[in-house]
């Protein structure tokens, strides 16, 4: 690692700001990825009956894959909540339509989610699903229940939007407050947010009940939601992204070695495993991503997009994670219960695992291409026709 901090970037787009960072595009693909393989290898599904989405019978082979895999769901999530601070705050000008902005951001999330839902809803999720559930999961307001048939109902990956809803509706407010941090006293907000992420596990696990028990998950439902669930405590990731971004376009960010950062990241997950529970959630790899994410935005501003991430290829499959991350519930929860996809032969357990990606894949593009891409041209056009672009 080298000291020499990157220069500082306007605060509008310039040659020196891009508002595109390609590398970024395509590391969401890699943390929709990581989703996936834990969602693939679970021995107890979010969904009623909690049956395992695991398809192998050795339960030598099953277990490792659950092992090896059990953090990669919340790294990605993490990933996701970072990333989203830190490129709404790269993109968005110090004086911006606060209405315009929130349009936009409903758009973008809402319109999938629906789509999804009502899938979900016709295909599994209305047979056990509670009416006032199903709204409440409709509205992206599920998150704030304790109940975890509430808060995991209908599409299951759709928890995260609901902390993605309150982060953009808060950004207005939040924005000003990270710009206010004096340069000098960025890299100890930095600090203090992750003190806060530790300050949580520790609300959790000493002041928040830990009975009952939660189905999905070591510890209770009400300890899982409070710590990993509630959109106001993921709010944290979300404002790091937010102040790393800040850091960079000030020139603070130092000059780091990207595979120094990946080898950060895999010992963080190595560590996660030796610790209790509730630690294995965002604390242990919000330092490591956090420097993935603004060393590759420094690069591709710079024009030296790390590896192939530039590549046609990977801009495409970062513009269908959105959807490949929400159809996960559909093409993989469903489609193991439906065809009864376990205690399958290596060779068909592998040949599972490929067909729930080819149908996330599948299904993420169709939602990209027939619902999230005509949603933003519905976005940009009202945004237009608001300015008096359009007479």
């Amino acid at each position: 690692m080298t000291h020499v901090p990157y220069p500082a970037v306007g605060v509008t787009a310039s040659p020196s700001r891009p508002m595109t960072l390609p590398s970024l595009t395509g590391l969401r693909f890699f943390a929709a990825f990581a989703v996936f393989l834990f969602h693939v290898t679970l021995f107890t599904s979010p969904l009623p009956p909690h049956e395992p989405t695991n398809p192998f019978s050795d339960p030598g082979i099953a277990a490792g894959l659950e092992t090896v895999l059990r953090q990669f769901g919340y790294v990605g999530v993490s990933f996701f909540f970072i990333l989203s601070g830190f490129v709404i705050t790269w993109a968005t000008p110090e004086q911006f339509p606060v209405g315009r902005f929130m349009w936009r951001q409903v758009m973008k999330i809402y319109p999938p989610h629906v789509v999804v839902w009502a899938i979900s809803l016709v295909l599994y999720a209305g047979a056990y699903t509670a009416p006032q559930a199903a709204l409440l999961n409709l509205t992206l307001l599920h998150t704030f229940s304790t109940d975890p048939t509430v808060y995991v109902s209908v599409n299951p990956p759709s928890w995260s939007l609901s902390s993605d809803m309150l982060f953009y509706m808060l950004f207005p407010v939040l924005a000003p407050l990270v710009r206010y941090i004096p340069v000098s006293r960025l890299g100890q907000s930095a600090g203090l947010l992750v003190l806060g992420m530790l300050v949580v596990i520790l609300v959790t696990t000493h002041l928040v009940p830990d009975q009952p028990k939660s189905p999905i998950s070591p510890i209770s439902g009400t300890q899982f939601w409070f710590a990993y669930i509630f959109p106001v405590t993921r709010m944290l990731e979300f404002i790091v992204g937010m102040v790393a971004a800040r850091t960079l376009m000030a020139g603070c960010w130092p000059r780091i070695d990207l595979l120094s950062a990946g080898l950060a990241l895999v010992a963080s997950v190595l560590i996660a495993k030796q610790l209790p529970f509730l630690y294995t959630f965002g604390i242990c790899y919000v330092l490591p991503l956090t420097a993935i994410i603004t060393e590759c935005a420094a690069r591709d501003r710079d024009g030296r997009s790390p590896l192939w991430m530039d590549r046609p290829v990977m801009q495409w499959l970062g513009r269908v994670s959105f959807g490949f991350y929400l159809v996960q519930g559909v093409s993989i929860f469903w489609l193991s219960g439906r065809l009864g996809l376990q205690d399958l032969s290596v060779a068909a357990g592998i040949g599972a695992i490929v067909l729930y990606f080819c149908a996330s894949l599948l299904g993420g593009w169709l939602l990209y291409r027939f619902v999230e891409e005509p949603s933003m041209r519905v976005a940009r056009w009202v945004t237009a026709l608001s300015k008096g672009e359009m007479a």
